[in-house]
């Protein structure tokens, strides 16, 4: 049968997580009328009809017999003429027994994500890569409002609105306000970075510890102990955050406790927001002091509280009192984090950018339109919208 240029050929992806599971979920995508008479010899529905006989919407039982076995019970369900969902055992011999079997009928297997970007579009592709990497329930609501339409919405009416406007400043406007979202945005699945610095012997593994819940730090009286930085990912009120417990800052001879050392001021000039531990258990020093100093913008910590406090006045009025031991002013911190972090939360609604492509080319339709070059302003907006590969020279 000849194919015209305008049927979609088909393709087979999992859609469910690679490794054992209880379902498996493969998609096969394009015109399905590819598939009829050979699909018949793959599966056979217990209601005796064809595929191109199955109604849209309907769960369909049957057996796989695919590559000469006796069969799998499964379910497959047709999401409209263009897309099949198979439901199956979800080991990876089943999956990869079905993927096979479509491959020899002229089906191959693609990754899901260029499945969506060849039925959807890139940016359907990419809203859907950034909501499978989420890991809280709060972050993952808000990329499903984007990649519900949200989004796509907006860069269409940014278009519509470039292209028929001669005034480009509302369409400027809109594009400063997607700009501002745009860090935000792709710290939704890559995590705020925090950093605990301090003198040795405070406490930092002790308190990364409590934070986290579990023992993920060394934790040893001598100072020292912590070489390396040592990270674990948590999430404080729902937003993803990686925690990091470095050596304790002080002069010293010896080789690897001072690589840890040169190590952790990296880790700090990086940081979204930093943890300046202070022992509230011993008296201050002219070194606490230095550190105060050194990282005015710092959450003080007045650590190992329940041990006592040799400090009294001279803690800074804005440092938190806690202890790892009895769980005293964990709270406090994670609250007081989350406000340096994340400032303002988007309101329900807001259309936020998600990936660094997005952002950049944002940036490029910014720069063309304060320049005046609305042509190629519109040019870029429809690669942001489509995917399409344009090569754009911003002009000064």
């Amino acid at each position: 049968m000849t194919q015209s240029s305008s049927i979609r050929p088909v393709s087979a992806a999992q859609w469910t997580p690679v490794g054992r599971g209880a379902v498996a979920t493969i998609r096969v995508d394009g015109d399905l009328r590819q598939l009829d008479g050979s699909f018949e010899q793959l599966f056979h529905a217990a209601n005796g009809r064809s595929l191109s006989q199955q109604p849209i919407g309907r769960i369909v039982f049957g057996k796989w017999v695919g590559g000469g076995s006796d069969g799998e019970d499964l379910v497959i369900c047709k999401i409209d003429p263009e897309s099949l969902e198979i439901h199956c055992h979800g080991g990876e011999a089943a999956v990869r027994r079905i993927l096979n079997d479509l491959n020899q009928t002229g089906c191959p297997t693609v990754d899901w994500a260029s499945q969506l970007r060849r039925s959807g579009g890139t940016l359907a592709a990419e809203c859907a890569e950034v909501l499978s990497r989420t890991t809280t329930f709060r972050t993952s609501q808000i990329v499903l409002e984007q990649s519900g339409g949200l989004l796509r919405r907006q860069f269409e009416q940014l278009l519509q609105e470039a292209d028929n406007s001669r005034d480009s400043t509302a369409v400027l406007r809109q594009v400063n306000e997607l700009l501002d979202w745009s860090e935000f945005g792709q710290h939704l699945v890559q995590p705020w970075s925090v950093v605990l610095t301090g003198r040795p012997n405070v406490g930092k593994s002790s308190l990364i510890n409590a934070l986290l819940g579990y023992r993920r730090a060394i934790v040893f009286d001598q100072p020292g102990t912590t070489r390396d930085v040592v990270t674990a990912e948590t999430a404080f009120d729902g937003w993803p955050v990686m925690l990091s417990d470095t050596a304790g800052l002080r002069d010293t001879d010896e080789e690897l406790e001072a690589a840890g050392i040169a190590q952790a001021r990296q880790r700090l000039e990086g940081a979204h927001a930093r943890l300046l531990l202070v022992d509230l258990s011993t008296p201050p020093s002219q070194a606490d002091a230095a550190l105060i100093d050194n990282w005015p913008d710092a959450i003080v910590i007045g650590h190992k509280c329940d041990l006592g406090d040799c400090w009294q006045q001279q803690l800074p009025q804005t440092a938190i009192r806690a202890s790892s031991v009895t769980g005293q002013g964990l709270d406090e911190i994670q609250r007081r984090l989350i406000a340096h972090l994340i400032p303002r939360v988007p309101p329900e609604g807001t259309p936020i950018p998600l990936t660094f492509r997005q952002s950049d080319l944002l940036q490029q339709i910014r720069d063309q339109l304060i320049a005046g070059y609305k042509k190629e302003a519109c040019r870029i907006l429809e690669q942001l919208i489509d995917g399409v590969e344009l090569q754009i020279n911003i002009k000064p």
